[in-house]
């Protein structure tokens, strides 16, 4: 993980397996997640792989399941518990991602498949190479949308369009995932990652920390609320920002005609 300017760079590095996903790599994501959400330097996360995205779940456990007629062994291990906030429901492994204070953005070149898919999908936004390749490859495998994909993808590309994305097994190309709403940009050959975290870092400098914290949980676990609820939540919401010294940099710097300067000390972390 390496990070500068706000932007914390989390790259799979397992290319001589095209970053096939494993239990230890789940394990080293969610610990990794876990420190950029309580480390006050990041203010966003940029996921990306050496070479290829990942390609789906290390066949050799494939094989270990399929031998063992679907028994598999969890790897256990300690995990970091969910921020306080998150709802009962959403304390699930492969949601973590949705939980943490920071946006996260995926970079995807080269193969994007399978669990790489899911692991895409949980990250708020997709940059994708217009050369990549993606796929969800589960009914190839004869296996379901996995780990509540069923639940999560139609919400952010709505139902048919899910449908499209999973019951055809078939690789697409990226242009064709931001037709159905799954990628939100395409770049050139091989400059996704540099795409995602110039953007990264024009969020760190010019979003403030606190908004985008506030923003990611309204999107995500508000939006499951009664309306009434979530409108009630995005008032008090307000009501704590208006406290904040963000707020005030941001007013600062509307009246002196500048971009506000929330990565330096003068914008205090609230607690995350």
């Amino acid at each position: 993980m390496a990070i500068d300017a706000g932007v914390a760079v989390l790259t799979l590095n397992r290319p001589d397996i095209r970053n096939a996903w494993a239990g230890r790599t789940a394990l080293e994501y969610r610990w990794a997640l876990h420190h950029c959400h309580v480390d006050p330097a990041v203010r966003v996360v940029v996921l990306t792989g050496e070479r290829d995205f990942c390609v789906g779940a290390d066949h050799n456990a494939l094989d270990d399941i399929g031998d063992s007629n679907g028994s598999y062994q969890v790897e256990r291990a300690p995990l970091p518990d969910f921020p306080d906030d998150t709802p009962a429901d959403m304390r699930r492994n492969h949601a973590y991602p949705l939980a943490v204070s920071v946006p996260i953005i995926a970079a995807i070149a080269g193969g994007c498949a399978g669990a790489g898919f899911l692991v895409a999908s949980y990250a708020d936004i997709r940059f994708a190479d217009d050369d990549a390749r993606i796929a969800s490859s589960f009914a190839s495998l004869g296996l379901p949308a996995e780990y509540g994909l069923g639940w999560l993808l139609p919400r952010i590309v709505g139902t048919a369009n899910a449908a499209q994305l999973l019951y055809s097994p078939a690789p697409i190309s990226a242009r064709r995932a931001a037709e159905l709403g799954w990628v939100q940009r395409v770049c050139a050959s091989g400059t996704a990652v540099t795409e995602a975290v110039d953007y990264a870092r024009a969020l760190a400098a010019g979003s403030a920390a606190g908004s985008l914290h506030m923003m990611k949980r309204q999107i995500h676990f508000d939006s499951m609320l009664p309306f009434g609820d979530a409108y009630h939540r995005s008032v008090a919401d307000m009501n704590t920002a208006l406290k904040s010294p963000e707020f005030k940099e941001g007013v600062r710097a509307l009246r002196e005609k500048r971009r506000p300067k929330f990565l330096s000390p003068m914008a205090i972390e609230e607690p995350r």
